[in-house]
């Protein structure tokens, strides 16, 4: 009930937002206008961002190196990991399908007759593909402590999956340290409870005033936090 309350309250918080959003384009049509009106809106935005950085680390490593911990079977840790990793790639190959069908179908921007840029024009991106030694040497972490502040998911996942198998291993010698971690996971997971409750704020505010970095984070996050 209180799941379907809080989408409820992040459905209304969208259709604020719109609301929003239209009626400041209506009254200020001036671009610079209603880019500093979106830039102090966005506030609210730029803190529920924050917020959800702030405890990614810490959720993903409690959680799992208690989960690993528990298990105390390395053989089960190594089975749950293969569907876990199964899972991971198949929702994200899932995920861009179904984007690449909608994009194709919808075709947003059509109507925006937007100038097309010239084809010498420099794209500022980074066009060096990612090999495969490059990917997996990117997996294992040079630093757990600069892994958690650059959160860093899947080497924060590595550090975590070995910090839990170790626990495990040690038994009864790591109890003490397994349960300091796992009271340390209900206070982080309480935490986002306080956090996912200013989800429709977050919502509301993010009225798309062309911040692309924003925009990628939001959707990055939500991922993760999905």
């Amino acid at each position: 009930m209180r799941s379907q309350r809080l989408t409820l309250i992040i459905f209304i918080g969208m259709m604020l937002g719109i609301a929003v959003g239209y009626a400041c384009h209506e009254l200020w049509p001036d671009p610079q206008t209603a880019k500093t009106i979106a830039g102090y809106i966005s506030l609210f935005t730029d803190i529920f961002l924050r917020l959800i950085k702030m405890i990614i680390a810490p959720l993903v490593f409690t959680t799992l190196v208690v989960g690993v911990a528990h298990m105390g079977d390395t053989k089960s840790v190594g089975r749950i990991g293969g569907k876990a990793m199964l899972w991971f790639v198949s929702a994200s190959l899932v995920s861009l399908l179904l984007g690449l069908i909608m994009v194709n179908i919808l075709r947003p921007g059509d109507n925006l007759n937007l100038p097309l840029p010239d084809v010498s024009a420099a794209t500022n991106l980074n066009a060096a593909s990612l090999s495969l030694k490059d990917f997996v040497t990117h997996l294992v972490p040079k630093s757990a402590v600069e892994a958690m502040a650059n959160n860093e998911i899947l080497q924060i996942v590595v550090f975590s999956l070995f910090f839990g198998v170790a626990a495990a291993a040690l038994g009864e010698r790591a109890e003490g340290v397994v349960k300091i971690i796992d009271e340390t996971s209900h206070i982080i997971l309480t935490i986002t409870g306080y956090i996912m409750a200013l989800a429709p704020s977050g919502f509301r505010s993010d009225g798309g005033d062309g911040d692309d970095a924003r925009d990628r984070d939001t959707r990055d996050l939500w991922q993760v936090s999905g």
